[in-house]
């Protein structure tokens, strides 16, 4: 494909229970009543600054109707890959009607850490701003404000006082939230989008990564569905320019429900998508080694591309792989690769993409800055000559036939500029504020960094110091040595620690 030329003090989403392989039970009760119970509030004081609300639109993952296995589904009748015109399978799509992965959750990460809640003394949801608290039924138990006596002491059974409960689910890993505080009884009947079976085996190595970008749902949707940039964006990261070639896609089928399509050849690659917001990637590739003979090496790249607000997305990407297994972090004791060095190879992606999308989203902003939808000018914007691109034109004629051009918004927020039009590069390319801060392998490492800067900085100042009081030359130039090495590996402790805030990236100078 080529181009012609706020959240409130009390948004917040809580879990306590673990990871678990399968679904839980939806669980209605209080928030902390015990280890397994989940629970999202929103505020409902629309007038109040302490309102509260969740950041993604109502929005959120696939309904239980869903294959929940590695297979496709059957192709629909009269649904071709050219028929991006065609209004003739219009239907209305439900926004709110989906599971909606909120984040990453395991043992070792606060889930408040995500949010700017936090919990109080006596086990409650606490509002960071006035610290007014409330329990697992969304009731304010506690106004630090209000008088013990007369109507203040009242305030706290108002309905004005009240949070909204959403449902939730932790799944594979996964915290999910159903965006209607009134759709419980048709989350209780839906499955949240569902990992591989490969995800399971002990041959397949696993990783996962989240981090929020600057840009929209759909510059984002149309990224993963685009398997051109990889060899060109991603440049010595997962691809190399010259290994570029043609990919001739066919769609196997299209529908409300998404689309899913594959090529043949080798590597083959077979592409599925669940709206609202699941893309599935399987990458299979037919080898030879010297030693072990034959081999089917098996990628899968499933991605969950949340929206969160007009201009912002978040990015939560599970892979998988059943060979290299040693060269990914892992449970075994051979794998010895930490989580965060591998995220740093992950961010380097999220990096060649981020400011090439940037781009790309203000030519398509000004190209409709009259109200324009671009999911109906998308053929008149760019110009898709391939088979390659049938993906991306698939992603685009299903969000302009079935997803109404944009998600459902929690409320309006057109006037808003969008962020990719107004922050520099820098900011675009924050990994700090994006990821690492979510992320408790790259918040502990980060942290370790600083501290061993400190004490190998405070080692350089205590032999520069002492090296001039021996008298024995060789105890002198030993210290002044290990002064320079201390400070030498300071030096390089700073310089990687780079990885975890911001790293500039330029096409131009990878050659």
């Amino acid at each position: 494909m080529a181009l012609p030329h706020s959240v409130s003090a009390l948004a917040t989403t809580v879990t306590l229970s673990s990871p678990i392989s399968k679904p839980q039970n939806l669980n209605p009760l209080p928030f902390f009543s015990n280890q397994n119970s989940q629970v999202s509030t929103k505020q409902t004081r629309p007038r109040s600054r302490r309102n509260l609300s969740l950041t993604p639109a109502r929005v959120a993952a696939p309904p239980s109707t869903i294959e929940t296995d590695q297979s496709f589904p059957e192709t629909e009748e009269g649904e071709t890959g050219e028929e991006f015109n065609d209004e003739s399978s219009s239907s209305k799509f439900s926004w709110r009607d989906h599971w909606y992965p909120r984040f990453v959750n395991r043992r070792s990460e606060p889930s408040l850490a995500h949010t700017e809640g936090r919990i109080d003394e006596d086990g409650k949801l606490q509002c960071s701003y006035h610290g007014w608290s409330f329990d697992g039924c969304g009731s304010c138990v506690k106004i630090p404000q209000a008088s013990t006596e007369g109507p203040e002491a009242r305030a706290i059974r108002s309905p004005k006082a009240c949070a909204t409960r959403f449902p939730t689910m932790v799944s594979q890993g996964l915290l999910f939230v159903w965006p209607d505080e009134n759709g419980w009884e048709k989350a209780n009947a839906s499955k949240p989008p569902m990992l591989p079976d490969d995800y399971d085996k002990p041959e397949f190595a696993t990783v996962n990564i989240q981090r929020d970008l600057f840009y929209g749902y759909d510059t984002l949707m149309e990224n993963v569905s685009d398997p051109s940039h990889i060899d060109f964006a991603h440049h010595k990261v997962t691809g190399r320019r010259d290994r570029a070639k043609p990919l001739p896609f066919k769609m196997d089928a299209r529908g409300p429900w998404g689309f899913s399509g594959a090529n043949e050849g080798n590597p083959q690659i077979s592409a599925k998508f669940v709206a609202p917001c699941y893309y599935m990637n399987k990458i299979e590739i037919d080898t030879k080694l010297p030693v072990a003979g034959d081999q089917k090496w098996v990628v899968w790249i499933c991605s969950f591309n949340v929206p969160m607000a007009p201009g912002k997305t978040r990015s939560i990407v599970c892979s998988a792989r059943n060979f290299f297994q040693f060269t990914v972090p892992g449970p075994a004791w051979w794998q010895v690769v930490p989580r965060w060095y591998e995220h740093w190879t992950s961010n380097k992606v999220y990096d060649g993409d981020m400011i090439v999308l940037q781009g790309q989203e203000k030519i398509f902003l000004s190209e409709t800055k009259e109200g324009g939808d671009v999911n109906k000018q998308y053929t008149n914007i760019t110009f898709t000559p391939t088979q390659a691109d049938r993906f991306v034109l698939a992603f685009r004629n299903w969000l302009r036939r079935h997803g109404d051009g944009q998600p459902e918004w929690f409320g309006s927020s057109s006037d808003q500029p969008w962020p990719s039009t107004v922050l520099s590069k820098r900011q675009m390319l924050d990994r700090f504020e994006q990821h690492t801060l979510k992320c408790s392998s790259c918040k502990g490492a980060y942290e370790g960094f600083q501290t061993w800067q400190k004490i190998l900085i405070g080692a350089t100042v205590v032999f520069c110091a002492t090296s001039g009081i021996p008298s024995d030359i060789q105890l002198r130039v030993l210290l002044a040595g290990l002064a320079i090495v201390s400070a030498a590996f300071a030096f390089a402790l700073s310089q990687l620690q780079k990885n975890f805030e911001f790293v500039d990236y330029v096409h131009a100078e990878i050659d």
